[in-house]
């Protein structure tokens, strides 16, 4: 029988051995949390909400499971259970991912393949679990849908899969909203005896926890590129051009705005930090691509893309409107990014604005106008560039 880490390393990849588009600290969090889980069931530790303990240092027979269990064991230091989910996916999770592929690959689970792209040479990486992962989302959807009394094994798989955001990715969204009383149900039962319930749902706890505040820190560094790319670039309707003066100390401005040379490099490097921007939004779309990194890192490169357009624009403008078609472009580009950092406050603040009784249709306004702004924009490149050239 496999145990929950093995089951769950399974689930977050696909038959290739590729990640799912799952962002990695939250996969790093079920990693640790699945650890415990095995050990807790092993009657190896136990948990409330002020300690970890170790109450059996018995090898288990699991590699895996025997290293981190000594880890536990050997810290001098009394720890709650989400303080050692922090611990072990932060210092532990990158190791037990591949000391578990390793471990499936011994097993016959996996199998080593080679990579399918010749130009990236001679990788191998695991893959061909596909069919053992699919058994195991059919008994998860066995247990959703069938109205027995599941395994508890499962029901904490279940219960782990939920409490990461898992299930999204097993289940489609509408099966998983007629299911969430099924799956509320399952995790308020009580089909193990009461220490490793106790221990369980304490896991539990301290995952969604983990989770949260991880969550809270993504969305708040997002907010604040946001922030910064929007209001800086509304600022340029109503500050004041940078002024250009007659005299020696205006050689850089000079050189910035009015040199050929430098104009052109620093358009073709404004026009390659939009593109970087656009394309990350699109890889973001592709679901396989999407994996490598996760969603919201996908998320946060676009932001940061954003701000970096913005001090692009900056160098190679000085935030001058220009006039004719360079108006129309400036102030094209400048709308594309003081709705992309609208479209990023209202998304990343949802919760407050949700609070202040902002209606959901109103907060996706600015990301409607903001795709609808872009359009324009390439045609409008297009024509500049070709004006720079020709004229």
């Amino acid at each position: 029988m496999l145990s929950f880490t093995e089951e769950l390393v399974l689930l977050l990849n696909d038959e290739d051995g590729v990640p799912l588009p799952i962002r990695q600290d939250v996969a790093a969090c079920a990693l640790a949390g699945a650890v415990l889980m095995d050990l807790a069931f092993d009657y190896r530790i136990d948990t409330d909400f002020e300690a970890l303990v170790v109450h059996d240092r018995t090898p288990t027979g699991n590699a895996v499971l025997d290293r981190l269990l000594a880890k536990i064991a050997a810290r001098a230091e009394v720890c709650d259970t989400k303080t050692w989910i922090g611990i072990l996916s932060a210092e532990e999770a990158p190791a037990v991912h591949d000391e578990i592929l390793a471990g499936l690959v011994e097993q016959g689970v996996l199998a080593v393949r080679s990579s399918k792209f010749p130009w990236m040479g001679s990788r191998r990486r695991p893959g061909g679990g596909g069919e053992t992962a699919q058994k195991i989302r059919l008994r998860i959807a066995d247990v959703l849908y069938s109205h027995d009394i599941p395994d508890p094994r499962d029901v904490a798989l279940i219960s782990l899969l939920d409490a990461c955001e898992i299930l999204p990715e097993i289940l489609q969204t509408q099966e998983l909203a007629d299911l969430r009383p099924r799956i509320t149900l399952l995790r308020k039962m009580d089909l193990i005896g009461r220490e490793v319930a106790a221990a369980i749902a304490d896991i539990e706890r301290s995952i969604i926890q983990a989770v949260r505040d991880r969550a809270a820190q993504f969305r708040k560094l997002l907010l604040i590129l946001s922030a910064v790319a929007g209001s800086t670039a509304g600022a340029t309707f109503v500050l004041p051009r940078v002024p250009v003066a007659d005299s020696f100390g205006a050689a850089l401005r000079m050189h910035l705005w009015f040199n050929s040379g430098w104009q052109l490099w620093t358009g073709y490097a404004l026009l390659a930090l939009a593109s970087a921007g656009i394309l990350a939004v699109v890889l973001m779309k592709v679901r396989r691509i999407a994996r490598f990194g996760g969603h919201n890192w996908w998320r946060l490169a676009h932001a940061g893309l954003g701000v970096a357009c913005v001090l692009a624009l900056f160098v190679h403008t000085g935030f001058r409107l220009g006039a004719n078609l360079n108006a129309a472009l400036m102030v094209c580009f400048l709308t594309v990014l003081i709705l992309g950092g609208l479209a990023g406050v209202c998304n990343n603040a949802a919760g407050e604005l949700r609070r202040m009784g902002v209606p959901p249709r109103v907060r996706i306004i600015p990301m409607r106008l903001h795709t609808v702004a872009l359009w324009p924009l390439p045609a409008l490149v297009i024509i500049h560039v070709l004006a720079v050239y020709l004229y």
